[in-house]
């Protein structure tokens, strides 16, 4: 039996329409890019979490980040929900990273994971990143395990202002 192929398209896991832009395939079988929510949201999916997918996850958004306005907030989603979406130390090194470059951006992302023991370990990575990015701007990252529930946590603070001074009274 053939192996069963892995899809990439965001919207084939959530039960309402993306109003996306066509998918980029980042990595073939394994990561793409698209922009969701009218162009205002941007989605990452994974398939797994090699150096070549970390690679180009987190080179796709510095590219983004050079000409990104500081006053317009980043919203993302993140689906690394398949069962071979692991942190790696090279992941997080990584990450670490692109967090250093972009210290002046407020970005509100949501990252979709599987429910599993491997799991706990981006949990804890997003905690962490949630406290460096709270002391410098108003940045959050949450986990979630459906993908109806990211995307409207996204909705709802797309609904909040796109720009950094629309979101001064903003409580979370």
């Amino acid at each position: 039996m053939p192996p069963i192929k892995y899809s990439l398209d965001l919207q084939d896991r959530v039960s309402f329409d993306l109003q996306a832009a066509p998918m980029e395939i980042l990595v073939p079988d394994e990561l793409s890019f698209r922009w969701i929510l009218n162009g205002k949201a941007i989605a990452f999916v994974s398939f797994n979490a090699t150096r070549r997918v970390v690679d180009a996850w987190i080179n796709k958004q510095m590219e983004m980040l050079q000409t990104w306005d500081t006053n317009r907030i980043s919203f993302m989603l993140n689906d690394f929900s398949a069962p071979s979406c692991v942190v790696t130390p090279y992941a997080r090194e990584r990450i670490n990273e692109l967090v250093k470059s972009s210290p002046n951006i407020t970005a509100y992302t949501t990252t979709i994971l599987g429910r599993t023991a491997l799991s706990m370990p981006v949990v804890l990575l997003s905690n962490a990143i949630n406290s460096a990015s709270r002391r410098r701007n108003k940045s959050q990252t949450m986990i979630f395990y459906k993908h109806d529930e990211a995307v409207q946590w996204l909705q709802r603070r797309l609904a909040e202002g796109e720009f950094v001074d629309q979101t001064t009274t903003r409580t979370f």
